[in-house]
């Protein structure tokens, strides 16, 4: 009965606008909406956010707010291995990390390994805090309310799984090498402006003027199913085509070649132009190998939170706020075989140096004891970073 009624809850702001999806956007007002409609989006809103109040604030357990260099960068996912956060967030901002919890407590905290794929850091931050259970996980269904949470008890998005997982590297998308005609085609089909040289269609015999048909029996009569029905296949894969030219019907099969790896990336002009219209957006957003895409409505800095269904159970962490209408998460499964992977990068500072960083900050407040132990301790320390650079200089 409760799941029905936030559903419905959720239905009714969503018909009011997708704009709402965020409270606080909502509340700082949004192009193109009249005043009065605000008003009711904000109403809506809050009504939404304390539906699943009780959600939230057991979900905000597993959530941190990330600090670097005394501000806030990025949200967290505790796991058992430590904290999951968005890496170029990280990076950008500075040195000095720390994580604050459901608890209020601030953690000191370092960075252990990157795993460049989905520009996600794991940090060590001591431990206290309960890990997100990879045990009771969403069924990542197309159409499943999803919401984002942070340590402060409380939702700071909701919104739909919108597209299911899969890949936004281009070298995993199949690649046909045409371009098409915008216009219908009487008698349905798709007719090719012209045909890329050397690209797979020109190397099946495509020409400029044929008309696709069908792709491995699949009827396409429009550009957008073509590119439906392509998106779903692989580079390497056979692809049957049905196609006219001259009026007669002929068949013929295209190996579908693999995309150039070209990572998108938005321009200054556009990321101002796309935090206009409802809120900012990760640099790095495009170019995972396989997320979920939900409309739900977060902020840039809420990238590294986790998503939980309003069945309590866990959808993933979000990876990027790509646009106004796009957030992408990876699942579970993902999230879990991404941190048994060997790291792109491990951690440069290990326990002796963030000991030594210790000793340096009590020193510039006097309260470091200049005793024996706290030189010997110093030795070890400079004898570990002239083997660590020796290391770095013989890579």
């Amino acid at each position: 009965m409760k799941r029905g009624l936030i559903s419905l809850a959720v239905l009714a702001l969503s018909f009011m606008g997708a704009q709402a999806q965020n409270r606080d956007l909502a509340k700082v007002g949004l192009p193109f909406v009249r005043e009065s409609d605000t008003r009711i989006l904000i109403d809506q809103a809050d009504a939404f956010f304390k539906a699943i109040a009780p959600l939230s604030k057991s979900a905000g357990q597993h959530a941190v707010n990330v600090y670097s260099s005394g501000r806030m960068v990025a949200r967290g996912t505790v796991t058992e291995m430590g904290v999951v956060t968005k890496w170029s967030e990280l990076v950008s901002k500075g040195s000095n990390i720390w994580v604050v919890g459901y608890d209020g407590i601030q953690r000191e905290a370092y960075v252990k390994s990157v795993y460049l794929e989905y520009d996600l850091a794991l940090l060590d931050y001591g431990d206290g805090l309960p890990a997100v259970d990879f045990e009771k996980i969403s069924d990542d269904k197309v159409g499943e309310f999803v919401f984002a949470v942070g340590p402060a008890k409380e939702a700071h998005g909701f919104g739909v799984v919108s597209v299911a997982p899969r890949s936004l590297r281009e070298t995993d998308k199949a690649y046909l090498g045409v371009r098409m005609d915008f216009n219908p085609v009487q008698g349905g089909g798709v007719r090719l402006e012209s045909v890329e040289r050397g690209a797979p269609a020109a190397q099946a015999g495509l020409l400029g003027g044929d008309i696709i048909k069908t792709v491995n029996g699949t009827e396409v009569d429009g550009i957008y199913e073509l590119g439906n029905v392509l998106q779903q296949m692989k580079p390497g894969e056979l692809a049957k085509l049905e196609i006219k030219r001259a009026e007669k019907d002929y068949e013929t099969e295209v190996v579908l070649g693999a995309r150039r790896d070209e990572m998108k990336q938005f321009s200054p002009e556009r990321m101002k132009q796309m935090e206009r219209m409802g809120g900012s957006v990760n640099e790095v957003a495009e170019g995972f190998p396989e997320v979920l895409q939900s409309d739900m409505q977060v902020r840039a800095i809420d990238a590294g939170g986790p998503v939980f269904d309003i069945d309590g159970n866990f959808v993933g962490v979000v990876v990027a706020r790509a646009s106004r209408i796009k957030t992408y998460i990876i699942p579970p499964s993902q999230l879990f075989e991404q941190l048994k992977k060997q790291p792109d990068m491990t951690a440069g500072v290990n326990k002796l140096e963030r000991k030594r960083q210790q000793l340096q900050r009590q020193a510039q407040l006097g309260r470091a004891a200049d005793t024996e132990e706290v030189q010997r301790l110093r030795a070890i320390i400079e004898q570990a970073q002239e083997r660590i650079l020796e290391l770095e200089q013989a890579e």
